[in-house]
């Protein structure tokens, strides 16, 4: 088509993001919290926005999600800069903090989102792979010897929920003299973060979110973490009216109720659980140890898997044609799941 000479390389064979559609009755292939935000909080939410003057811009500073976030995970709310999602704040951190050609280096598996925005934003993404022998001493070593200026990882790692300890990261920090942006979006399900610490050093940034633990994945509220000049840089680049007031206001109220509302710990200890299941009910896959809400499994039946819980009503993630991605659910959401796997390949589930 003559309309393609408007689309620069960068652009063509690019795919848009394809998640999941339909309706299922259980939806365990989004990473997501499957527990609502608490009415009680819902109503205190509705009277706030009583007083919203939405015919006004949003504080372009988002103090009071900053100064909420702050007091809840201990850090300077100088040090923090909230974004419509971290997702945003990724995006930012790949267009904005290197030059075209500056490489960047991903281990994979890892989220498909950070090749997409590097490759968007020209950056040359340099891969290695996590085999059985990765480790991050590796990964900086890698670094290093392809001359990266970034690398970017999660941390508990998406999709596989393996997760780096909190000593592990720090030495690579240390021995990596390029920029380390570490994704923390699964941190709430474990107990190994260096948020509180990511501003003492000048190469790090530490991305956390709201999707996840507290529940409010419709809101768009993900955070970065760093020392001041990595932060003033990043206030440079966004948008001066990126967050809206609703979620504001919302990011706010949570993060001021966060006993209430996040259920990472319960849900970590329920992706434990499913990990312990999936061992037994499919002795011959590979069923990844999770650190995360989520348990990843290799196995050959991944495809036929997937189709038969999707005809049972219960969304999961497919890798390809042989890996699952499974997400921790309530208690009810578990047993339902259980019970269909039991049955795997001796019923129709028509």
């Amino acid at each position: 088509m003559s309309e393609m000479r408007y689309i620069p390389n960068k652009m063509k064979g690019k795919t848009p993001y394809d998640p999941i559609s339909g309706s299922y009755s259980i939806r365990l292939d989004a990473n997501e919290s499957p527990y609502p935000i608490p009415a009680e909080l819902l109503d205190r939410f509705c009277e706030a926005l009583k007083e919203e003057s939405l015919n006004r811009y949003p504080d372009p500073t988002c103090a009071s999600v900053r100064n909420a976030f702050s007091s809840y995970y201990r850090v300077d709310p100088a040090n923090v800069v909230v974004g419509n999602g971290s997702d945003e704040l990724i995006n930012l951190i790949l267009n904005c903090f290197f030059d075209k050609g500056d490489k960047v280096g991903i281990a994979t598996p890892e989220f498909s989102m950070y090749r997409f925005y590097a490759e968007l934003a020209e950056d040359a993404v340099v891969f290695t792979e996590k085999d059985s022998t990765f480790s991050l001493d590796r990964f900086s070593a890698f670094a290093k010897e392809n001359g990266c200026r970034a690398v970017i990882f999660s941390n508990p790692c998406n999709p596989t929920g393996a997760g780096f300890d909190k000593e592990e990261v720090l030495r690579f920090i240390r021995q990596t003299s390029c920029l380390c942006i570490i994704d923390e979006a699964y941190m709430d399900f474990w107990d190994q973060s260096i948020l509180t610490l990511a501003p003492e050093f000048e190469n790090v940034i530490v991305l956390r979110t709201l999707s996840k633990a507290f529940g409010a994945a419709g809101a768009r509220i993900g955070f970065a973490v760093a020392n001041p000049l990595l932060i003033r840089n990043l206030n440079v680049a966004r948008s001066p009216y990126n967050v809206n007031s609703l979620s504001q206001r919302l990011a706010t109220l949570l993060l001021e109720n966060g006993d209430l509302c996040n259920h990472g710990k319960e849900l970590g200890q329920r992706a434990k659980e499913l990990q312990s299941r999936l061992t037994e009910l499919f002795p011959d896959a590979r069923v990844f140890p999770t650190c995360a809400n989520f348990v990843f499994m290799e196995t050959p039946n991944a495809s036929e898997l997937f189709r038969y819980l999707a005809d049972c009503g219960i969304a999961v993630r497919l890798f390809g044609n042989s890996h699952l991605r499974i997400c921790a659910g309530t208690e009810k959401e578990m047993d339902r799941l259980y019970e269909t796997l039991t049955r795997f390949g001796t019923e129709d589930p028509s």
